[in-house]
């Protein structure tokens, strides 16, 4: 049970993210709107809800807050043409235009070895508009499922966006657009995610302080994660959650930045956490993920 409900969330970070991104970089002309269904669910479901009936942020929440990054560099994930080259798209959903912006885009493979490693410069997009940056050959053959980096940096080199995606080597293929206007969609090929079951293991060293910056109304309400990965290997899709003993479940209703997190080998990735003031009083993070197990520590 624990492993289904972990792989959902999985599932609908990446099918919700698609949704809205598709949405952001495929541009007025050919993408007018989008409809959701559904914001929440009135009962514990997996059934599409962005947040639960406990208020509990999921893997969909945290989808869709990357598919609607005000800025963002967007993966199509091989969707197009032969699926053997793949655009990346700036996108711009806000009412000013950007300019002198960078895109870097990295692969890796299974293992955590850098693979691919190839930039864009001089990027200019509209308000509202989207523009590609750049395409992507196919990822390591040698690996079945890879991972793709994408960041967006600013004229300073600062980080903007950023958009971690996995990858299989089969095409998750829906067919000719026939299809959808038959409404009788019947899948060519479907994307082979197995190997991410077989990620090599990663220790990750978790810290956590309270923040003095908390601007609420119970200052010790906001923490900093803190996930520093020391080993070679990806510490893939990291879920942080403040508890206020170490057996507890998660505080709800709260706050993240930031969540399912992928941390890099030799990275540090910070998840900011605030409980709505006069909630309870954090005093435990559990960090679980993907390929590593569950840790449990006192915020400092």
């Amino acid at each position: 049970a624990q492993m289904f409900a972990d792989k959902a969330q999985l599932a609908h970070y990446e099918a919700t993210r698609a949704q809205f991104e598709a949405f952001a970089a495929s541009g007025w002309d050919s993408h007018k709107m989008t409809i959701y269904w559904m914001l929440n669910s009135h009962w514990p479901s997996f059934f599409g809800n962005i947040f639960d009936y406990y208020l509990r942020p999921g893997g969909a929440y945290y989808g869709a807050k990357k598919g609607l990054q005000p800025l963002s560099v967007v993966f199509d994930s091989y969707a197009t043409g032969n699926h053997r080259q793949a655009k990346v798209t700036v996108v711009n959903q806000t009412p000013e235009e950007h300019r002198d912006l960078r895109v870097r885009v990295r692969t890796y493979d299974l293992r955590g070895r850098l693979r691919d490693d190839r930039a864009a410069d001089d990027i200019g997009v509209d308000p509202g508009a989207a523009v590609q940056a750049m395409t992507l050959p196919s990822g390591p053959a040698d690996s079945p499922v890879f991972f793709v980096r994408c960041e967006l940096l600013d004229a300073a080199n600062d980080v903007v966006a950023q958009n971690v995606y996995w990858q299989s080597q089969q095409a998750d293929d829906v067919g000719p657009p026939a299809n959808d206007a038959a409404f009788d969609s019947r899948q060519v090929s479907w994307a082979d995610m197995t190997a991410l079951n077989y990620l090599p293991k990663v220790a990750l060293d978790v810290a956590a302080r309270r923040d003095p910056t908390d601007p609420t109304e119970s200052p010790g309400n906001a923490v900093v994660v803190r996930l520093h990965n020391p080993t070679p290997r990806i510490a893939f899709f990291q879920r942080a959650e403040l508890l206020t003993a170490p057996d507890a479940d998660e505080i709800l209703p709260i706050e993240y930045d930031d969540n399912y997190v992928t941390v890099f080998p030799g990275e540090t990735v910070e998840v900011y956490a605030t409980v709505p003031a006069g909630g309870p009083e954090p005093g435990w993070v559990r960090v679980s993920g993907y390929n590593t197990a569950a840790q449990v520590v006192p915020i400092g």
